[in-house]
């Protein structure tokens, strides 16, 4: 069965249309190579409040397997994902942040100042990405080989 996919990009930028959604656009790309199905895509503002309980309502749902979120895990004022998924996760899975940093780190060491994190709520897994579309492209070279089974996990279902 395919995975189930929610991409969210964040920044009142997006919502505006005063920016170009290109790594959601590679995101988008990456996961129907893999044969996944991107059931939502939709550019959300930079409020905290209001991008938690939109996260918890998705996941609550139980259509998606995986929600990716896009950009606003930097460390300015304005980048609030990672206060929001504090809200949202039940559970941590620190190993995938670590490969989208470790990987982006070759190419763009400025990623060591991104505070992604990845995590899970219900049978949903929750994944901040980058905004960088090369770092999208490389991240998910990397997480290719785990986010099947990391889904059955969460899921229940064998591998």
């Amino acid at each position: 069965m395919a995975i189930q996919v929610a991409i969210f990009t964040v920044g009142d930028r997006y919502v505006s249309g005063g920016a170009k959604d290109e790594a959601g656009d590679i995101l988008n790309a990456s996961c129907l190579k893999m044969g996944w199905e991107v059931v939502i895509r939709q550019a959300l503002g930079d409020d905290e409040q209001a991008l938690a309980s939109h996260l918890i309502q998705t996941a609550d749902s139980g259509t998606v397997d995986i929600i990716f979120t896009v950009d606003g895990i930097g460390i300015q004022a304005k980048d609030r994902v990672p206060e929001a998924m504090y809200q949202v996760c039940e559970k941590w899975i620190p190993g995938l942040s670590e490969l989208i940093r470790n990987k982006a780190y070759e190419k763009t060491p400025l990623v060591a100042l991104t505070r992604g994190v990845s995590g899970i709520r219900g049978k949903t897994m929750v994944i901040n990405m980058p905004g960088s579309p090369t770092i999208i492209k490389d991240s998910m070279d990397v997480l290719r080989p785990v986010l099947r089974m990391a889904v059955d996990q969460v899921k229940g279902t064998p591998s």
